[in-house]
């Protein structure tokens, strides 16, 4: 059904793209835009060899080309801002048009009109405002500094306003390498696979995908977030792309002083604290940092730097339900801090060049595993340090030819130490105690890139196309990191009571290390063809080759197990027998786009678009490769092993408690390094989508445009992991019994994960946007109704079958990393809703400037209720995991939780005296106080609420000032 869907977008998007007889063009790369048009008389003949030129306002940067025979121009690479334009050509008046602002990431359609004139005096017009519907095939938004500037955000945190792009939703980043950080979440995915551009430089974290570095608000000129139907031009993204472009300084000396402030007295009761009866915690939080920039050298080279620093005290209050009495209704204290630098120098070398060096560090410290339902014991100290330095090159060679050049250097350094050395103990609830599951671990990036794009424009056949390739290498040569977790011993209770039976015990020893450098070397090609005067169709294809990936597990005792086995004949374990335990390297990664925007009445008022594409995800360590190259080169695994649904029992018939003699252990002559616990799949390969879209956009007057959009998305080789080693089903009855003293099918191996390459999801969503922009008003937003089904149900993007971020009893001890049937992770049962499937979603932003100074804006966030697991909390077949569905559920994830709104609001006043101004700020996070619900149990009962260390804000108010000058 799905894939005949898909099928029947590509075909008819083909269809009209190929009978359809508005000029478009690609969206422009990097940190730039482009301005385009057609240069007419007044009898609307074209005027060749006319010579176009653009020239900011605010720092002199000069761009020029010509006409060609058609009279088409474009002016590539063209720094965002404001451009006056002017037309000269011989025997014809002089063209003036003030005003024009160029996107990041978006081509200007300016069609400039002459006539025949010996007279020097010119034609002078102001350009009317950016249209409000793009014409190209890409579905996304630009956030313009305006809205940077005025909608609330708090933290700061500038993607936060990437939830204004059609069917996206804010996400908090899954990894624990990001602590606080919001991701922008698209296309049933978590945001693991959007690709995250800044400057043109890569940004995309390759041990985990995602944002890498976080950059400060301040130092944002604007970004633009692309969901579907991006160009060849763009890769390692099966979901969508966010482009940046920061700050330079300007022909005048600028320059900013700010700071906010709130404080416990500001804030609400989270439901969490008003459940445990506990008192509001104390809480301090201080967000200051300074900006300035201005001229090097008038109109030709610049300045912009900026400082900022977070520090936060606050708790978080421990809610388990009466299973930790002692801690129940306690506060905990939490503490971050955060530093952010940006600085960049522009210099415009000639009308022709244009250079950019920009530099970027972050760093940051903050407490890690914090929820209702973490004792002190599990929590984690992490620290971050990242930096970036770019480096890009611009030149303009004749009037129709362009080429970019980008270098970029990067480093991530992470730590994550553990709080404790107790014993971790998992209960089903979700509660946890003792040593965190996932300390200590720590991660390492450093890399180099380099990128290359050409572009030229030339006439053929009477038809105008602009050609684009390029290549980009990145040099991920130092890729790694540790997990050395698990050495405290890790058990899993029964029954949500102290004193629970324990059903098992894993402990772990050595080190877990490996470096898993990779490269990634791309070459794309693509032609965006004026068909005629309406018609723009957009051919492309991109081929990525991914290398590092081939480790050997020949020594691995998992991949010899399995290799040399017979017994068992499933398709996962029937992939290891003709595999000889070097992993290949994935060299068929060939991605072919298609693209059409079709301008109905020509003009550029109503706009049919659509198109197919395929988009290949860079297959990010931490999901494929990382953990089975630990095992083959660190001397780590586990050491012991003995798990007992029933209840593990000492030997005078007591049930086991965490402290006492260990029972006897189930692995057979562990030895270190010779029991491991990973093993990769030879079906491992470069995950990827294939995309299809037909949409409508109109701009129904200079104040208002509407689009509508229907997409439909298939996601394959989506890489996951589960525990391959259950029980033994003897008799074939379906029954896992021991057998002949078995208590697991591979008794000499212990309770191994098995990374797999088999992973699929979907989505279909149909997108209402509109954006309204009034002189002192603007508001933009979407309602999307949409489905997101697959088999790896936290996410279209994610390694992980079941979610304790999403669902609080599926991710502890003896859930962890388990399918619903692990014969068959795979099966019709293990296919349904994805954690991320709210079928309704609705954002909106606005910001009116009112008089007197005074600024009021607001966003509004909604989503439907999410999905969750109706587990029966027991093991009904024997086969050792206890996430077996209820009986009479069909699927997984029937259940439905709770949806969640939040509404925002912030309202200023400036106050200014010739070059100063002074702004006071006050904003208002979840204005009316939700409670959002979250993080369901298999019941569907929350286990956390707006407020709670992941979630979203309970009802809070900031302060904040602003002194500037200029």
């Amino acid at each position: 059904m799905r894939a005949s869907l898909v099928r029947a977008l590509t075909a008819l998007a083909f269809a009209v793209a190929c009978l359809l007889l508005s000029p478009g063009g690609a969206e422009a790369q990097s940190a730039f835009g482009a301005i385009e048009g057609k240069v007419v008389d007044n009898q609307g003949a074209a005027v060749a060899g006319a010579v176009v030129t653009a020239t900011n306002v605010e720092t002199g940067t000069v761009r020029s080309t010509q006409s060609d025979l058609a009279g088409r121009y474009a002016i590539e690479a063209v720094p965002v801002g404001t451009y006056d334009v002017t037309l000269t050509a011989d025997g014809y008046r002089n063209v003036e048009v003030r005003g024009i602002g160029v996107q990041v990431a978006t081509r200007r359609s300016l069609d400039l009109q002459t006539d025949l004139s010996t007279v020097e005096e010119a034609i002078v017009v102001t350009a009317d405002a950016v249209p409000l519907v793009a014409d190209t095939p890409a579905l996304g938004t630009v956030v313009s500094q305006r809205e940077l500037e005025n909608l609330p955000l708090n933290g700061r945190q500038f993607a936060n306003l990437a939830a204004l792009a059609p069917g996206t939703t804010l996400a908090y980043n899954s990894d624990p390498t990001k602590p606080g950080q919001l991701t922008i979440a698209l296309n049933g995915g978590i945001g693991r696979n959007v690709n995250f551009i800044m400057d043109g430089g890569d940004n995309t974290d390759d041990t985990i995908g995602g944002a890498l570095q976080n950059f400060n608000l301040e130092a944002v000129a604007e970004f633009k977030v692309q969901t579907q139907q991006y160009k060849a031009e763009y890769g390692r993204s099966s979901g969508g792309v966010l482009t940046v472009v920061s700050k330079t300084g300007t022909n005048e000396l600028a320059g900013s002083v700010y700071g906010f402030f709130r404080d416990d007295s500001l804030t609400s009761k989270t439901e969490t604290e008003r459940r445990a009866g506990a008192d509001k915690p104390e809480l301090t939080r201080e967000q200051y940092g300074a900006s300035i920039g201005g001229p090097i050298v008038r109109d030709r080279a610049h300045f912009f730097a900026t400082y900022e620093k977070t520090e936060r005290e606050n708790s978080y209050t421990v809610l388990t339900g009466g299973l930790l009495p002692g801690l129940d209704g306690r506060s905990v204290p939490l503490t971050f801090e955060d530093e952010l630098i940006t600085a960049k120098a522009t210099y415009n070398i000639s009308p022709a060049q244009f250079l950019q060096v920009r530099y970027g560090m972050q760093e940051n410290a903050d407490k890690y595993g914090a929820s209702a339902l973490t004792a002190p014991s599990s929590l984690g100290t992490l620290s971050n340090e990242y930096e970036s330095l770019l480096g890009g090159h611009t030149w303009q060679i004749g009037s129709a030819s362009l080429n970019e050049f980008v270098f970029q250097y990067s480093s991530f350094d992470n730590l994550i130490s553990a709080d404790s050395s107790d014993p971790f103990i998992a209960y089903p609830s979700g509660v946890t105690t003792g040593q965190n599951v996932n300390t200590p671990q720590g991660t390492h990036q450093r890399k180099r890139q380099f990128k290359d794009d050409f572009s030229f424009s030339t006439v053929l056949g009477g038809d105008r196309h602009d050609f684009k390739a390029g290549v980009n290498y990145i040099d991920g040569y130092d890729l790694g990191a540790s997990f050395t977790t698990g050495t405290a011993g890790q058990y899993a209770a029964s029954e949500d009571r102290l004193g629970s039976p324990i059903i098992s015990i894993d402990i772990f020893g050595g080190f877990a290390g490996a470096n898993t450098p990779t490269d990634q070397k791309s070459v794309y090609v693509q032609d965006d063809w004026s068909v005629n005067d309406r018609l723009t169709v957009s051919l492309g294809a991109r081929y990525d080759y991914f290398t590092g990936f081939d480790i050997d597990q020949r020594s691995n005792p998992n991949y010899q197990t399995l290799h040399a086995q017979t017994r068992f004949n499933e398709y996962y374990l029937a992939d290891f027998r003709d595999f000889d335990g070097v992993l290949d390297e994935d060299d068929d990664n060939l991605a072919p786009r298609l693209g059409f925007v079709y301008d109905m009445k020509g003009d550029g008022r109503h706009l049919f678009r659509g198109g197919y594409g395929t988009y290949f995800d860079f297959p990010y360590t931490n999901a494929t490769i990382l953990f089975p190259a630990i095992a083959v080169q660190a001397l780590y695994g586990p050491i012991y092993r003995h798990a007992d649904p029933a209840g593990i029992r000492n030997p005078d018939g007591s049930f086991f408690q965490p402290g006492q003699p260990l029972p006897p252990n189930q692995l057979d002559d562990p030895e270190l390094g010779g029991v491991v616990n990973e093993v990769a799949s030879p079906t491992l390969a470069t995950p990827y989508s294939d995309q299809a879209s037909l949409g409508y956009s109109w701009q129904v007057n200079d104040w208002l445009g509407l689009s509508l959009d229907v997409v439909s998305v298939e996601y394959h080789d989506i890489p996951y992991r589960f525990r391959a080693n259950p029980g033994v089903d003897a008799d074939g009855d379906g029954v896992f019994e021991p057998a002949a003293g078995e208590t697991t099918r591979f008794p000499e191996l212990g309770n191994f994960r098995l990374w797999y390459g088999g992973g699929r999801a979907s989505y279909d969503g149909a997108t209402l946007g509109f954006r309204v922009r009034r002189e002192v008003f603007e508001l933009q937003g979407f309602y999307t109704l949409s489905e997101a089904e697959g088999n790896v149900l936290a996410g279209a993007d994610e390694f992980r079958l079941l979610d304790a971020g999403a669902q609080a009893d599926v991710g502890g001890g003896a859930r962890a990393d388990r399918s619903i049937n692990p014969l068959d992770p795979q099966c019709a049962r293990c296919f349904g809703p994805l954690y991320t499937d709210a079928r309704h979603r609705l954002t909106f932003g606005g910001t009116y400037n009112a008089p007197w100074g005074i600024n009021l804006s607001g966003m509004f966030r909604y989503r439907s209720a999410l999905p969750y697991l109706e587990h029966a909390n027991a093991d009904l077949n024997g086969d050792g995991i206890i996430v077996d569905l209820r009986p009479g559920v069909d699927h997984v994830n029937t259940g439905r939780g709770s949806s969640f709104s939040q509404f925002d609001v912030r309202l200023s006043k400036e106050f200014r005296w010739s070059d100063f101004g002074f702004e006071l700020i006050g904003e208002v996070f979840n204005v009316f106080d939700e409670k959002n619900p979250a993080v369901p149990d298999r019941f569907g009962n929350a286990t956390a609420f707006a407020g709670d260390p992941n979630q979203g804000e309970q009802q809070l108010i900031q302060l904040g000032a602003r002194l500037s000058f200029r």
